[in-house]
């Protein structure tokens, strides 16, 4: 078996940088968003993870519990619901997880990351040229997903654009990317997503240090921001005017079958079930009888339906809802462990390499915590899977980078 397995070690070394590149391109235009390369990734990798672990690079026992948390947080509700539903969202993580562990051998190559994250945004646009004129666009996952997705790509694709530098028409088809990207979220009309793609840009000036090259690129692409929303201009300004009137009429009018009328019950729903079991959570059928009361006692506000298993559209609230506090501390570690790790390699070593890829990273956390003030992105089907592997691929990426010599390496092979 040993020459064979050697072989087949060969082999990953070869194909896991393009399914990983491939995960992240289709992220936002296929319907089923990056699960099935997820999938394939986990599979391809699953023989060498319970092999000749002396031989596996450390992974952070943080990281790991950062991503088993979801899974054993839901446990509680997985009983209660008697559903296997309760345990989806956290099983991507979980196997997120296990992926992390069979990467621990494997070298990526950062640039086809942050390449195909320019061309998701890019074939995005391609795929749907005929909807362009269209209020709002679903670019391939759901308008809220898109969105939301996009963001994540943006972090990737503006990371390509610092790291490609030298190379001409990598740095265009970056620049292509980003714009594309930024389109993508305005037309979703999603609007947890503009602030976040606002974050981001911040987040460029205050950490990534504001060098002449940062600050013509950042300045470029708030021109470019600022002529999509431009030609966007229906979908931003009736989003915005909308969400202004709906707060309104929420309060004053007591006007509640409303998009933002509809987040505002749900989350005096989430706080209700969770005075009433703030350790673990309700189940389902409890969420149920719970929203089934709440609408007795404001019927105005029969919009939320009673399914329980519905979102809290808040990613605090919802996890505090059905997991209780040991699900909210779940969200709080995948928000918290990556953008800890990545704020300490920010400037390592004057690497630029690392330093980019933290950056994304670190732009990306903050993106979630931004959408996830609107939305549950994090539990939400093809928006975590994408936040999970992207985050174990550069956490992985970095502490391979962090080696002496890799760096050079690296570099030596795209000159």
């Amino acid at each position: 078996m040993g020459p064979i397995f050697s072989s087949y070690q060969l082999l990953l070394q070869k194909l896991v940088p393009w399914m990983a590149a491939l995960l992240v391109a289709i992220a936002l235009v296929s319907p089923s968003g990056s699960q099935p390369a997820a999938l394939l990734l986990f599979l391809l990798t699953l023989p060498v993870i319970s092999t000749r672990p002396s031989e596996r690079t450390n992974v952070s026992r943080l990281w790991i519990l950062m991503l088993l948390a979801p899974l054993m947080t839901s446990i509680p509700l997985f009983i209660g619901s008697g559903t296997g539903e309760a345990l989806a969202a956290g099983a991507r993580y979980f196997v997120a997880a296990l992926v992390l562990l069979g990467l621990s051998r494997i070298r990526l190559d950062p640039l086809l990351l942050l390449r195909a994250a320019s061309a998701a945004g890019i074939l995005a646009v391609l795929f749907n040229l005929n909807q362009l004129g269209e209020m709002r666009v679903n670019w391939g996952v759901g308008f809220l997903d898109s969105g939301y997705v996009s963001v994540l790509l943006i972090c990737l694709s503006l990371a390509q654009f610092h790291l490609d530098r030298g190379r001409f028409w990598w740095r265009v088809f970056a620049m292509i990317g980003i714009a594309c990207l930024i389109f993508a979220v305005m037309k979703t009309g999603t609007r947890g997503a503009w602030p976040a793609m606002i974050g981001i840009l911040l987040m460029q000036f205050m950490l990534g240090g504001v060098s002449r090259g940062r600050k013509i690129l950042i300045a470029v692409v708030g021109v470019v921001a600022l002529g999509i929303a431009v030609v966007a201009v229906p979908t931003v300004k009736n989003r915005i005017d909308l969400t202004i009137y709906e707060v309104e009429s929420y309060y004053q009018e007591n006007n509640r079958n409303s998009s933002v009328g509809f987040r505002l019950d749900l989350w005096h729903i989430a706080l209700e079930e969770f005075i009433e079991s703030p350790i673990w959570g309700v189940s389902f059928q409890r969420r149920s009888e719970i929203m089934d009361s709440y609408i007795k006692r404001h019927p105005d506000s029969a919009a939320v339906g009673n399914d329980g298993r519905s979102s809290a559209h808040n990613e605090i609230l919802n996890a505090l809802s059905k997991r209780g506090l040991l699900g909210a501390l779940a969200v709080l570690l995948l928000y918290l462990v990556p953008m800890r790790f990545f704020l300490r390699h920010i400037r390592f070593i004057d690497s630029e390499t690392v330093n980019q890829l933290a950056l994304a990273g670190t732009g990306i956390a903050i993106s979630m915590i931004i959408c996830g003030i609107t939305e549950a992105p994090l539990m939400n089907v093809r928006v975590g899977t994408t936040y999970g592997f992207i985050m174990i691929f550069l956490y992985h990426i970095i502490t391979e980078l962090t080696f002496p010599g890799r760096e050079k390496e690296l570099a030596n092979k795209h000159h």
